[in-house]
């Protein structure tokens, strides 16, 4: 096929930011065996502006997709993160292409309604909705002809590519990368951790605790140099929502700690991954797994084999098409039954 997939490829970031989901996306399809067109929406609303800005390139970006669309005629457009495509733009293109089917996937959380506020005037016009939110978030989602899907956060092989469960030597044990600010309770929990943690290991946050991001190969590099890591999000109670860091994390083969998510076991089982209910618990099931290497590094590869047969991102996109093509599935997908209609 050929799939337009308009996405937040990042191109002016220049690369620190490789490890997209867009990009994985758009990797997995060609795999796939399809014709993948990315169009950098933002880029392009920038690029198109006098004033170089996404605000007084909007009404551009929007002409310059129909002419894409125009000139390319894909079977698929498959939107990501893509604010700025209006409602009307999309039905222009359903008139132009009356065959077209159109997809939107979003990895961001569902319950932040600021910034989903705009996905509900396009619904009508889009058949599938995928997300890494499932539950009665995502149910919200479905409308006369729009059905809504459950994805998990995927890996690439070419990115998540190191395999830390068998390294012999660490530069830390210990690992998050993640925001704190304007979250009290999540740098609270942050800080006395931290302070407890580094009486027994070497540990490392970045992101929080006064301490700056790491981007690009840099945040690899310290993932392929890290024995253990931990998986929490904005909240951490919402039926499969996670952020993308727990594939981030498997996938690059470190012991990963994540909390007790409701129906994450569907995705990640105890011999995978290590659950934890609280900081007491993640203390000492961290302090456990450090003075018992073996045990940890059987959970770490077992869970870098899950990430990477199962959570792939041609297998996951293989998925996406079978949904929106009303194919049968051809694999037994953990997450196939989070579909909601």
């Amino acid at each position: 096929m050929r799939i337009l997939h308009v996405a937040n490829f990042s191109t002016h970031k220049y690369g620190t930011n490789f490890y997209s989901t867009d990009r994985k996306i758009s990797a997995g399809l060609t795999r796939n065996g399809h014709f993948v067109y990315d169009f950098s929406y933002r880029d392009i609303s920038r690029s198109e502006s006098v004033f170089k800005t996404t605000k007084f390139g909007t009404s551009t970006v929007n002409k310059k997709l129909l002419e894409t669309c125009d000139a390319l005629c894909p079977h698929l457009l498959l939107l990501g993160h893509s604010e700025l495509i209006k409602t009307s733009t999309l039905k222009t293109v359903k008139q132009r292409h009356p065959e077209i089917k159109i997809g939107l996937w979003y990895v961001d959380a569902l319950f932040n309604k600021e910034r989903t506020r705009h996905l509900f005037d396009r619904l009508k016009s889009i058949d599938i909705v995928f997300a890494t939110t499932s539950g009665s978030y995502l149910q919200q989602y479905v409308a006369e002809k729009t059905i809504a899907a459950f994805i998990p956060n995927m890996v690439d092989t070419a990115i998540e590519s190191y395999k830390t469960f068998g390294n012999s030597t660490f530069d830390h044990d210990f690992i998050f990368c993640g925001r704190d600010s304007s979250v009290p309770k999540r740098r609270q929990f942050l800080q006395d951790l931290q302070q407890e943690a580094e009486k027994e290991m070497r540990c490392s946050f970045k992101g929080c605790l006064g301490n700056s991001f790491v981007y690009g190969f840099d945040y690899l590099h310290l993932l392929s140099r890290a024995k253990m890591g931990l998986n929490i999000s904005r909240r951490n109670d919402v039926t499969l929502y996670s952020s993308d860091r727990l594939t981030q994390l498997t996938g690059n083969g470190l012991l990963t700690f994540c909390p007790e998510i409701p129906k994450m076991e569907l995705l990640f089982s105890t011999d995978e991954i290590v659950y934890f209910k609280d900081l007491d618990d993640l203390l000492s099931k961290l302090i456990y797994f450090h003075r018992h290497p073996e045990e940890g590094r059987q959970i770490a590869e077992q869970g870098w084999q899950r990430a990477h047969s199962s959570y792939n991102a041609g297998r996951v996109t293989r998925y996406m098409l079978e949904r929106l093509f009303d194919q049968p599935l051809s694999s037994d997908y953990e997450w196939k039954d989070e579909l909601f209609q």
